[in-house]
């Protein structure tokens, strides 16, 4: 899947995230699992159920079954939720890591991904259609993240995707 928008897009993805991660461990230790009024209760927890959700939709991507992505999950969310910034980071690193080896086996970003879903029954998505939910997820959570630093004093990184452009 090389040389497309979807994976470019991913790319981002994984640029933001390493940039805000890289951003956190420069902080002040206290501010990654600080307690905050907000949609999270600390920044620890937002990037936590950020790597869960991506687990989830690669697994989707992947084919797993529902049960099977679930188990999965928790099996991961469980070892990232006693890690450190340091090894969350580490976490991404090889979750991005299984992207790349799955956009390498999977060369076309237009394939139907059929999934069957507990409660939405038989799921029909495009390839670059998750992929592109990824992403928006991601921005979205690391939009939280920024306004978090900002109820404890800190200021967040840019990470909008002009800033990726920028670097490209």
């Amino acid at each position: 899947m090389e040389n497309n928008r979807a994976k470019k897009m991913y790319d981002y993805h994984v640029w933001a995230n390493q940039k805000l991660i890289q951003h956190l461990k420069q902080l002040p230790g206290r501010i990654y699992n600080e307690t905050v009024n907000s949609v999270f209760s600390s920044i620890s927890e937002v990037l936590i159920h950020l790597y869960a959700t991506d687990i989830t939709w690669l697994e989707t991507m992947k084919g797993s079954s529902f049960h099977d992505t679930v188990r999965e999950v928790e099996r991961r969310k469980t070892e990232a939720s006693r890690a450190s910034i340091d090894e969350l980071k580490v976490f991404y690193d090889s979750l991005s890591n299984e992207f790349y080896h799955f956009f390498a086996d999977n060369q076309d970003p237009e394939r139907i991904i059929i999934t069957e879903h507990p409660k939405y029954g038989r799921c029909e998505f495009i390839l670059s259609d998750l992929i592109h939910h990824v992403v928006n997820h991601g921005t979205y959570h690391r939009g939280n993240v920024t306004a978090m630093l900002h109820q404890q004093g800190e200021r967040g990184v840019p990470t909008d995707y002009v800033y990726f452009l920028f670097e490209c």
